[in-house]
Order: C-alpha cells, then structure tokens, then sequence
C-alpha cells in the first residue's frame, strides 16, 4: 500500500477541464473513504476551484497555474507550502509531473504515461487492453492501485454540491423560482462537437410549446455569439444566461434545479450529470465511449448510432457530423426524459 492512514496530508493535481475535474470526484471519494482523517487539498488551475466547493471529499483548494516556461515550478514551490506527504497526478502530462516534483513531496504517484516515471516515486501501470477506458475509470483506477482498495458500485457516479453561494450567484442570474425550466448548452471547444444553433433553436421552441417550459441557454463568455445564434433562430423568448457572470458557482445552481439539460459533449454536461438532472447528450465526433457516466440519467444521441464497435467516432469525423442527429429524435428523448420526473420537478 503506497499510502496508509497514517497520512495526514494530501494533495492531488487535478484535470484542468471542467468535465475532467467533475469525472474526478469519485477518484476523490475513495481517498476519503480510505483516509477519513487526513487533509485532502485539490490543486486545481485558477477558476475552478468552486467546482469543489461543498463537497465533503476536500479540505481545501489551492489554484496553480503550471503553463509556461517557469509555471510547473512557481507552482510546484507553491505546493510546497503547504507540506504534502504525498500528490497524486490525475492529469498524464510531464507538466504536472514536474509540478509533483518541485512540491518536494515524498510520495508522487500517477500513470505510467509521457515518459515520466524518473519524476515519479510511484509509476502505476495504466489498465491494459484494446478497450476505451473512461477518464473516469482511470482516476478510479489509479486511486484503486495507491490504496489497494476497489471502489464500489455506489461510489462511481459522479457528484458536486451546491453552495449558499452558489444558489446566491444563481439567483442574480435568472429567478429560480418563475416556473421549471430547461438549460441548453449549444457550446463545445470545437466547432465539430456543436450541434447546429438552428437545431437547439428549434428544440426550445418545442420545449415552451409542448411542455410549458422557460428555456435559458448558457455558454462561457466566449461562446456568446453561439447562444446569440441560437436566440435569434428561437420563435420563442430565451433566457441568455452567456451574458451574466454567474460563473461555474451559477451554473451549478441552476443546473441542480433545472427539469432538463440538452448539451453538446462539453462541461456542463458532466456538471448536470453531478447534480442528478435528466440529460440529453448530442455526441458527433467524439466517441461516447470515453466518457460514459455511471448512475446518471441520461438519454445519449449519438450522430452515427450504428458505428461499428471496433471504430472509434474520433477517427471518422465525416461519418460522425454532429449535424447527423435529428431535432425529432432530440425532442423524443427529451419528452421521455421529462415524462418520467416526478410530479414536483414539472
């Protein structure tokens, strides 16, 4: 066992994408229940820390910020302060293995990945095989090998927590309380992973008309002209959540309390999926596969459904345009989803 419960204190580097940082949390509950004295800090790049916020698995967070030339080790020293026994990489990068090794840390342990054992103290062999393995489960995985314990079942659904803050931030960005709602993610960080601005405008309308409900669309600060398109192809009245600075404290509330979310394969997908809203997932050149959630609701479109098994959808980008799927099929998987939620969510 590389780490026992005579360990006080912790750090783990985390995945620098939202969705990564969310699929992280089981990896984070296992530690806890294997170390339910010890001091757990999650080192996170700045902005993301309040994904964490509530969650019983974390003591603290610390924001680092390893790019550049001097990042990995500013940041390292900056770990170092706060006197970690052992850091555990999720990430498979050099980088954040070099930020592990200037935190002067006597256990630093992550896959065996890029080249990077010599930085390591504990290189872990990843799990083997031909079969796509979520990020997920190699968060698990890797937790599963430094305590030498299995995480069970209930343990690997993913899950977040909202704050006070949070709801107060939510609050400020649209009235909670006005009537249900649906929460439409029309961004990606790549053009290919988001469908059509005209197909998620044609998906509110039929959410307002044929199940009564508001319709607020979100996106980062970038991706404000996306939710504009979509608010200008919308016969309907939208609530544009793009333009508030609710942050991810905001969005977690508002997604906790949503009836449905529709999103493209990004964030805030995985972030719903925490919070246990009924989704919607539109998949197009990204392999479902990498990233299946456990124990989550969840209706997953995917733009070729009868893609061989033995091909991934990364690799066939033409045969996997996310512009495939069909706004009926979207709006049927909605309808099944919202059918199925009880008396108070509707």
């Amino acid at each position: 066992m590389i780490i026992d419960q005579t360990t006080s204190r912790l750090t783990v580097i985390m995945p620098s994408w939202v969705g990564d940082v969310v699929m992280a949390t089981p990896a984070l509950r296992l530690l806890r229940r294997h170390l339910p004295d010890a001091h757990i800090t999650a080192a996170l790049r700045p902005g993301l820390a309040v994904l964490l916020k509530g969650l019983p698995e974390v003591d603290d967070c610390l924001e680092i910020s390893p790019g550049g030339l001097f990042g990995p080790l500013t940041s390292g020293r900056f770990l170092a302060r706060n006197n970690p026994e052992a850091v555990i990489i999720l990430p498979n990068s050099m980088r954040s293995a070099l930020v592990a090794r200037f935190s002067r840390a006597t256990h630093r342990i992550g896959l065996k990945r890029q080249g990077r054992s010599m930085l390591l103290t504990h290189a872990i062999e990843p799990e083997s095989g031909e079969q796509i393995h979520t990020t997920l489960e190699d968060y698990v995985h890797l937790v599963e090998a430094i305590i030498e314990t299995s995480a069970e079942p209930d343990e690997l659904q993913p899950r977040l927590a909202v704050t006070p803050e949070d709801q107060e931030a939510a609050s400020k960005a649209m009235n909670l309380d006005e009537g249900p709602y649906a929460v439409l993610v029309p961004g990606a960080n790549r053009q290919d992973k988001r469908w059509p601005a005209e197909c998620f405008a044609q998906l509110a309308d039929h959410l307002v008309h044929e199940h009564g409900l508001r319709v607020a669309v979100t996106g980062s600060p970038a991706e404000q002209p996306v939710v504009q398109s979509v608010l200008d192809h919308a016969n309907n009245t939208l609530i544009d959540l793009s333009i508030t600075s609710m942050g991810l404290g905001g969005l977690k509330a508002i997604l906790a309390d949503a009836s449905l979310a529709v999103t493209n394969d990004t964030g805030p997908r995985h972030i719903a999926a925490a919070l246990d809203t009924p989704i919607v997932s539109l998949f197009g050149p990204t392999d479902q596969r990498w990233t299946i959630l456990p124990g989550i609701l969840e209706r997953r479109l995917l733009s070729e459904p009868f893609l061989p098994e033995e091909l991934v959808a990364d690799s066939h980008a033409d045969l996997c345009r996310i512009d495939r799927i069909n706004v009926n099929d979207a709006c049927a998987a909605a309808a099944e989803l919202l059918d199925g939620l009880p008396d108070r969510d509707l």
